[in-house]
């Protein structure tokens, strides 16, 4: 094999030489990031897959995102190696991916990982053949391993390239889906809400909060879900969504000094992140801790909520109104947690005697070093143990910790936090709906202001009255808009007009989901792309949830509530019925795994139990 592969090099040189790295100075973060790299990135467009037909090599997609942690660990590894690169570039089209710039087709490349694989994650590469389909999925090896496979890779494409050609097309099907009546069965419903219900407790951890044994993620549609549902069940539900709420925000998914959630945990007991913060996240958390604290009558939840919102505007708010899409799990030093994390010496220089005692005391934080940088703050004691520790009263207590921390926050200031500063629909479509929710909610005029900002922006920058815009960086427009795109922001407008009462926001929310609707739903299925530059896939009659709501059962909701708060603006019920009858499909697969579709049966309870 090794022969083969040097007889390739040799035979490849000449086009080597004029494949160079195109991502130097990209509007995208985390494109640029990669424009120093030996291989020779490519930007994900018809070239690329030109290039690809014309030397018949086999296109190799990476995806990831700016604020990955691992994505960060592959590029030191093997993207910034001379061989890995000199593989990649002699042997293939290599493509960097913004993940999200481009969310329909890396979820097209996820659902291929995760059924090949049996799992995604980032950074998620695939290897697809000139015609666009796929051959080969790869997460995040080591250099040593993932060398191994572009060895082998190369072999068998050398070898016996129209074999594998004729796999990937065999691969694919051809499915069709019927019209569904535009009603739902009261029982059906109720049927499925239960079985739900009974799903999603079965997978959560009573004793330590939210899903699963390993990885902690937020699951916010889930929580969302039994939220609604709460009121109704004993309990055991109640005591779930206490136990879970209260873990998140007071251990180590929460930033105790600044406020904001980073996207999950990498232990079960919610202790030590991987350290990216995505708007998403902290969009999606505000809202559920800020109905948690109506539904269960709990101060405190409202509390977190404005804290996240607090910090959304003040940390991620640019100067045109709108919101930067995450922070980096890496410093600029390219340390893992180390703009956030601190070591005994760095509280020393940074406190006094008394307020070190104190935080320490508070946070546990001379325990021995959990990671390179140093410790997390996380998991605080209460304060009357601190002050019966230290002989002091709960108010001192409270006053020193209070200066500790604002002295940290200056300090920390100091550190240097690499920021995605691109501007994404979606994502502030999400965001519009929490400062909207929650200026109706609490009657803040604060957060009235930033949702005005934020809706400006997207009715300026990323909406021309018929198309959006997926993003802006660098003051261009990037990116294609997937659907997500339209149904976040198209509830994000809807929640909008709610708050303001204008009929013209009412009608530019219409005016956005019916984009949606008709440019992602077609043959009774739903699409994430409007075009694509691959092969057409079938469509999907219901679509999973993820981090945020299905985005094909946020246009449906959207639309029925659209249609019930302005009726006039659907007199002959169209929207409706559209919107029940994409309601009232694939029952049985949700049935099958109804936790990965509660956005989809929460619409329907709110439909028929009119909840």
């Amino acid at each position: 094999m090794w022969a083969l592969i040097a007889m390739g090099l040799v035979a490849h040189s000449a086009q080597a030489q004029s494949l160079r790295n195109q991502l130097t100075d990209n509007p995208s973060p985390y494109l640029a990031l990669h424009g120093q790299d030996p291989v020779a990135w490519q930007p994900w467009g018809e070239a690329a897959l030109q290039m690809s037909r014309e030397q018949n090599k086999p296109l190799f997609i990476s995806s990831g995102y700016f604020s990955c942690h691992w994505c960060h660990v592959m590029q030191a590894e093997s993207y910034q190696n001379e061989a890995v690169a000199q593989l990649l570039n002699d042997f293939f089209i290599p493509v960097k991916l913004d993940r999200e710039l481009e969310p329909a087709l890396d979820k097209r490349l996820m659902d291929y990982a995760q059924a090949t694989l049996g799992h995604g994650g980032w950074p998620l590469n695939v290897f697809l053949s000139p015609e666009g389909l796929p051959l080969h999925a790869v997460l995040y090896q080591p250099q040593e391993f993932f060398q191994g496979i572009l060895l082998r890779l190369v072999e068998a494409w050398t070898e016996q390239s129209e074999r594998i050609r004729q796999m990937a097309i065999n691969e694919q099907s051809a499915v069709s889906f019927a019209d569904a009546p535009p009603r739902l069965d009261r029982s059906e419903v109720k049927a499925l809400i239960e079985t739900t219900m009974q799903h999603i407790m079965g997978q959560g951890d009573s004793l330590q909060g939210g899903f699963g044994d390993s990885n902690k993620f937020p699951s916010v549609p889930q929580l969302s879900f039994l939220l609604e549902q709460q009121l109704e069940y004993s309990d055991q539900v109640d005591n779930f969504l206490r136990t879970t709420l209260d873990a998140m925000a007071h251990h180590g998914l929460m930033d105790h000094l600044s406020g904001g959630f980073y996207r999950y945990t990498v232990d079960p007991s919610f202790a030590t992140p991987h350290f990216e913060k995505m708007l998403y996240d902290n969009a999606n958390l505000a809202r559920l801790y800020l109905h948690a604290g109506k539904a269960l009558n709990a101060p405190q939840y409202t509390a977190i909520a404005r804290r996240t919102l607090d910090f959304m505007r003040s940390e991620m708010r640019g100067k045109n109104g709108a919101l930067v899409a995450a922070f980096s799990a890496v410093d600029a030093d390219d340390e893992e947690g180390g703009y956030y994390l601190w070591t005994q010496q760095q509280l020393a220089v940074a406190l006094n005697e008394r307020e070190l005692a104190v935080f320490n005391a508070a946070w546990n934080m001379e325990r021995p070093n959990e990671l390179r940088a140093g410790n997390h703050i996380r998991s605080a004691r209460p304060s009357g143990e601190v002050a019966k520790q230290l002989g002091l009263s709960d108010a001192q207590v409270g006053e020193h910790l209070r200066s500790a921390q604002a002295k940290l926050l200056q300090a920390r200031k100091q550190r240097v936090l690499p920021t995605d500063d691109k501007y994404l629909g979606s994502w502030n479509g999400l965001a519009l709906t929490a400062f909207a929710d929650a200026a109706r909610l609490l009657g803040d005029d604060e957060y009235r202001q930033q949702a005005m900002q934020i809706k400006q922006f997207i009715t300026t920058k990323l909406w021309n009255g018929k198309n959006l815009v997926r993003a802006i960086a660098k003051g261009q427009q990037v990116g294609s808009a997937s659907i997500e795109d339209y149904a976040y922001v198209g509830q994000g407008l809807l929640t909008y007009a709610q708050l303001s009462g204008k009929k013209s926001d009412y009608q530019l929310a219409k005016a956005v989901l019916e984009q949606g609707w008709q440019r992602f739903n077609r043959g009774n299925a739903w699409s994430y792309a409007d075009n694509s530059l691959l092969p057409e896939l079938d469509g999907i009659e219901v679509m999973l949830e993820s981090a945020s709501a299905s985005p094909a059962a946020v246009i449906i909701d959207s639309s029925l509530r659209l249609s019930k708060l302005q009726p006039s603006l659907d007199p002959k019920q169209q929207l409706r019925n559209k919107a029940l009858s994409a309601l009232n499909r694939a029952q049985a697969e949700i049935m099958q795994g109804p936790f990965w579709f509660v956005s989809q049966v929460s619409a329907m309870r709110s439909e028929v139990l009119g909840k």
